[in-house]
């Protein structure tokens, strides 16, 4: 039994680390189908079965998506690649219906698929219903203001803002030795550390300069604000969002022993209510509305991050920008694509990067 909880936790160390997905991706590059799979079969039942599990009841006016389904040498191509790689699935909305659907034989249409950093986006887009309702005042408000857990931390005098893009002055503390040794997302996972633990030990580090660098532990600290501000807490909104996307199914993210709901990765849903989230973030971001208006400011904050892209509120855009876009994307090549211009959008589901992803795109021109 000891040697089994032993390889249980080397199987989550290996694969969770702390900065940038892009540092991480390549880790089950050349390993064998067998490790692949049980590394997917980690992330949909074992881990979530160690959480408490927040759900979200379907929607209230649950949307069927129109669906015209193309067949052509490129839908083609795109099941070749899913039948010789760990693509799991490929959704393309063209802005009115649905015309690709593609999907591997190892799910079902009614499996919950985990989010990984695409959550992050919704929980950008939760940030922006709170302050659209009145329970946040704005994006330069200090989280602290409504989170009394960050006094005295490395994060008391963040902004929401801040904190959305990556630029919260913690360099120092991501340098530190003991975090190449123990990176937050396998120390929250394995359990060695709860999120408050994580931010009370940001104290011992100097703020620096406030540049850009990924974090999860950000996206757990604007979610925890908002879980504790907003009557009905997290849950509230996340329903809300649910009613309005029209999903289908349950949804559910996990939280760790403290309730601090762990939104830097660990979101799930169906692969088609994950189109329809998406969706519905891609209509609201036409919109003159207060929601939509929060969205089209998020471009407006972009900041240099790694390669040839750039950050703002959650979400990443290409430098050249070309179609107008906002992508949410996750470790393993999870990936949403909203065209600001056109609103079509494309889902992929992915075990690991085990594929050229940008083929993807080419085979949809």
């Amino acid at each position: 039994m000891f040697q089994k909880v032993v390889k249980y936790l080397l199987i989550i160390l290996s694969f969770c680390i702390f900065i940038n997905p892009a540092s991480f991706a390549s880790h089950l590059k050349g390993k064998s189908k067998e490790t692949k799979d049980k590394y997917f079969n980690l992330r949909i039942e074992k881990i979530p079965s160690k959480f408490n599990q927040t759900l979200i009841k379907p929607s209230s006016n649950p949307k069927e998506l129109v669906k015209d389904l193309v067949e052509n040498k490129n839908t083609k191509k795109i099941e070749k690649i899913i039948s010789k790689s760990s693509l799991l699935s490929v959704l393309y909305f063209d802005g009115s219906k649905v015309i690709i659907d593609k999907k591997s034989k190892k799910i079902s249409n009614d499996i919950k698929l985990y989010s990984f950093s695409i959550s992050k986006s919704f929980v950008s887009y939760i940030l922006g219903d709170a302050i659209c309702k009145g329970h946040i005042k704005s994006l330069d408000d200090k989280a602290s203001n409504y989170l009394p857990d960050l006094n005295n931390s490395l994060y008391s005098q963040s902004t929401f803002k801040e904190l959305i893009n990556m630029t919260a002055g913690d360099l120092n503390f991501l340098k530190r030795k003991d975090w190449a040794e123990t990176p937050y997302a396998s120390a929250i996972i394995g359990k060695k550390l709860t999120v408050k633990d994580v931010i009370q030990n940001s104290s011992q580090s100097e703020l620096s300069k406030k540049k850009w660098k990924y974090n999860n532990l950000l996206t757990d600290i604007v979610a925890r604000s908002i879980d504790i501000t907003v009557p009905g807490g997290l849950k509230s909104l996340y329903q809300d969002f649910a009613n309005k996307a029209g999903t289908q199914s349950q949804m559910f993210y996990i939280s760790d022993e403290n309730g601090w709901p762990l939104l830097h990765g660990w979101f799930y849903a169906t692969r088609e209510d994950f189109l329809r989230l998406a969706i519905h973030i891609s209509n609201e971001w036409k919109k003159e509305s207060c929601i939509g208006k929060y969205l089209q400011n998020i471009e407006t904050m972009k900041v240099n991050a790694d390669g040839n892209a750039k950050y703002a509120g959650y979400f990443w855009f290409d430098k050249k920008d070309k179609p107008r876009h906002a992508q949410m994307r996750g470790h393993g090549h999870q990936r949403i694509n909203i065209n600001l211009e056109d609103g079509s959008v494309l889902l992929i589901n992915s075990i690991a990067e085990d594929f050229n992803i940008n083929s993807i795109f080419k085979l949809l021109k």
